[in-house]
């Protein structure tokens, strides 16, 4: 891995094609990018999960919720932020070829209606191979609205989270 210009360099598996259902080339998500020291736990647990399995998709990708796809040029709209805390249950589930710790997904129901998007899944991913860790429970005390672009060329995935708008759980707006 290395970060050159605000992009992460990976290699990936041929499983991870499937990821966001493109082979090739950039999409955009508009993602719920977790506060820093709830992606350090995240990121600590796909680093077990790809210990145990060995699958580079627990390498790959910023660990967010994904909210649904996005023109990548719109600019970031202002959202209600749903109810903070969130509580997360440690119990990982792979649904769609994709393994997640779920959120009830009435929770991101109001903001992917104000976004006009949807994702099948909902929760935080991790990665797309069906693995298992003890579990680990989370609480989201702090989000941001992003977009993650992602490109994937032959061998190479790359991604950058850019136009972060953070989300108040005050406020409506």
């Amino acid at each position: 891995m290395c970060k050159e210009k605000g992009f992460i360099f990976y290699t990936f598996s041929l499983v991870e094609l499937c990821l966001l259902d493109y082979p090739y080339g950039m999409d955009s998500y508009y993602i719920l990018r977790l506060g820093k020291d709830l992606r350090t736990k995240v990121m600590k647990m796909r680093t077990q999960l790809f210990e145990k399995s060995g699958q580079s998709s627990f390498c790959c990708l910023e660990p967010c919720v994904i909210l649904g796809p996005c023109d990548p040029t719109s600019e970031i709209p202002y959202v209600p932020c749903p109810r903070l805390p969130i509580s997360v249950d440690g119990r990982l589930k792979y649904e769609h070829g994709q393994l997640f710790l779920p959120i009830e997904a009435e929770i991101l129901k109001p903001l992917r209606l104000a976004l006009a998007t949807d994702y099948p899944i909902s929760g935080i991913y991790l990665g797309t191979q069906q693995v298992s860790v003890p579990e680990e429970n989370f609480v989201i005390k702090s989000v941001s609205l992003a977009i993650l672009s992602v490109e994937r060329k032959q061998d190479l995935t790359l991604w950058n989270v850019f136009s972060e708008r953070h989300l108040d759980s005050d406020r409506e707006s």
